[in-house]
């Protein structure tokens, strides 16, 4: 098992509370989109709008508004996102994304 269903439920919780959570996206992330022809740029700002759960193997996911780019429909795994230091959930997201990173690294 990946994740500890009670800690995700606690932090989907806890991100279902702040929406939406402006946030940054990683490098991996902005390769894949521009995979499938959705441009968005490193420092583009976007807002986490609803948290999902896809299961252990999908983990939470973010459906997203991208910032000047309102008619384009991203989903993203909370691990290809950055919230700011000042969030109040970036220490608990941090946690997740690391837990979860490590977990699936010792898979391969």
């Amino acid at each position: 098992m990946i994740d500890n269903p009670k800690q995700v439920t606690k932090l989907m919780q806890k991100l279902k509370s702040q929406l939406p959570i402006p946030a940054k996206v990683t490098e991996a992330l902005v390769r894949g989109l521009r995979d499938k022809s959705i441009n968005i740029s490193p420092d583009a700002q976007v807002e986490i709008m609803d948290v999902v759960y896809l299961g252990d193997e999908g983990g939470i996911c973010c459906a997203l508004n991208v910032i000047s780019q309102e008619e384009v429909a991203v989903m993203a795994s909370l691990t290809h996102l950055r919230l700011s230091n000042t969030s109040p959930l970036s220490q608990d997201v941090r946690a997740y994304q690391a837990k979860r990173t490590k977990k699936l690294s010792r898979m391969r």
